[in-house]
């Protein structure tokens, strides 16, 4: 009886992790904002209630510490609503940010709820409980402990390559926009004397 609880103690520590836990799939896919609209179409068809199948999707943003522009903005909603016409109830997605506000912007939602996404791309920076610091990581840390073994399970980088540059560009048009308007200050004080004369005439 002893001999055959050493062989069964030796046969279940040399047995591969394998055995116990099954490997996770997670699949990566990356796309530039300017391509989210073509990259929606092309890898979410339309399904219908009932269709086999569902997704838990983790969408990894890039975004700068001052937001992203107006225009990726736009782009993002569209992407979103597209998104949420072609899936279903059962379909779910998570947003973090990255490469400046690196945090969950959104914990895990039904695809259909909508109007709490856009909400969150409105308010990015407020929706994040707690900043990290490195996104790229904490999203994948955070798949794993969502992972829905029913589900396909991907990560989907969204990058926007002039968010650094977008964010300095309107900090130095703001700088720029007050010395106009302090040189035009300064051009009518100056000419006002000869404003008040010409009026005199």
């Amino acid at each position: 009886m002893k001999s055959l609880f050493i062989i069964l103690a030796f046969t279940f520590y040399f047995l591969p992790n394998s055995t116990f836990s099954q490997e996770k799939n997670i699949e990566t896919q990356s796309v530039e904002i300017e391509n989210l609209i073509s990259f929606v179409v092309e890898n979410y068809k339309k399904k219908e209630e009932g269709d086999s199948g569902i997704y838990n999707l983790i969408f990894l943003i890039q975004v700068s510490e001052n937001g992203y522009s107006l225009e990726d903005e736009v782009v993002l909603k569209q992407g979103f609503k597209l998104l949420s016409k072609r899936l279903t109830e059962d379909d779910s997605i998570s947003i973090i940010g990255y490469s400046g506000l690196n945090g969950v912007a959104l914990e895990e939602e039904s695809i259909k709820n909508l109007k709490k996404i856009l909400y969150t791309l409105n308010n990015f920076k407020s929706s994040i409980k707690e900043f990290h610091p490195d996104g790229i990581s904490l999203a994948y840390d955070y798949v794993n402990e969502n992972f829905k073994e029913e589900a396909v399970n991907k990560v989907i980088m969204i990058r926007m390559p002039n968010s650094q540059n977008t964010a300095k560009t309107q900090n130095v048009s703001t700088v720029k926009k007050k010395k106009k308007n302090n040189a035009i200050v300064l051009t009518a004080i100056t000419l006002l004397p000869e404003i008040i004369s010409v009026l005199k005439d």
